[in-house]
């Protein structure tokens, strides 16, 4: 992509990340010193049962040993300690992690949400906690499901260019590293808008369907890869 007179600085850096995206923190399960913890959530790995232990592992296609799955388990449950997860408790617990530059205290997070929430029910189980690092960990099939959600805010099925837009622009601007009111960055995450939808969108209609995207995925997986680091 090449562009003539940027004005800001943070152009170059955003030209060269849409052109090839570096992996977002997409992986929310980082490791939370025991000290933050309280003992009953250090000991809450421990406890989980020889079933659930072999539900999640079944879960997570053997990806994560054991030792990662009560790391996760402890992180999740220190948050949602009910088991259920709302869009509250995700805002503090995306929050808490700091993998964000630039936030504002309205933020919501909601296309992180979407891709958490697969019933699309609000609110967040464990198993589904699971199968979103399955998917952004190691790209599994999970991967496809997981980011569709993310762009499909109404949930209708379809990835509108709006849709691509406004999670393009929210991303960005979590980032910190660029102004998205300003026209240069504004232009450049349009024509990337317009590279994916022209890529994806078969029947010219103007927006991506499932089937669309599955069907540009299985000729370029690299499809979903660049998706999941825009969002």
């Amino acid at each position: 992509i090449i562009f003539s007179q940027p004005n800001h600085q943070c152009f170059f850096s955003l030209v060269n990340y849409i052109s090839d995206p570096p992996p977002r923190s997409h992986c929310h399960c980082q490791k939370t010193q025991k000290s933050f913890l309280p003992r009953s959530l250090q000991k809450m790995g421990k406890n989980i049962s020889k079933e659930k232990m072999h539900e999640y592992k079944d879960t997570i296609k053997g990806k994560f040993d054991e030792k990662e799955i009560k790391h996760m388990y402890k992180i999740y449950h220190k948050h949602a300690p009910n088991g259920k997860m709302g869009k509250k408790e995700f805002k503090k617990y995306i929050e808490e992690l700091a993998i964000f530059k630039k936030v504002d205290t309205q933020e919501t997070y909601e296309q992180l949400f979407r891709g958490y929430d697969r019933d699309r029910d609000g609110y967040i189980t464990f198993k589904e906690y699971l199968q979103y690092h399955l998917g952004i960990v190691f790209s599994t099939d999970e991967l496809f499901d997981i980011v569709f959600s993310m762009y499909d805010a109404d949930g209708n099925g379809y990835i509108s260019r709006d849709e691509l837009v406004e999670v393009v622009t929210n991303s960005t601007r979590w980032m910190g590293d660029c102004d998205v009111e300003s026209k240069d960055v504004q232009d450049l995450i349009q024509s990337e808008v317009d590279r994916i939808v022209a890529f994806c969108d078969i029947n010219r209609d103007g927006q991506i369907s499932k089937e669309e995207l599955y069907a540009a995925a299985e000729k370029h997986p690299e499809i979903l890869e660049k998706l999941k680091n825009l969002a």
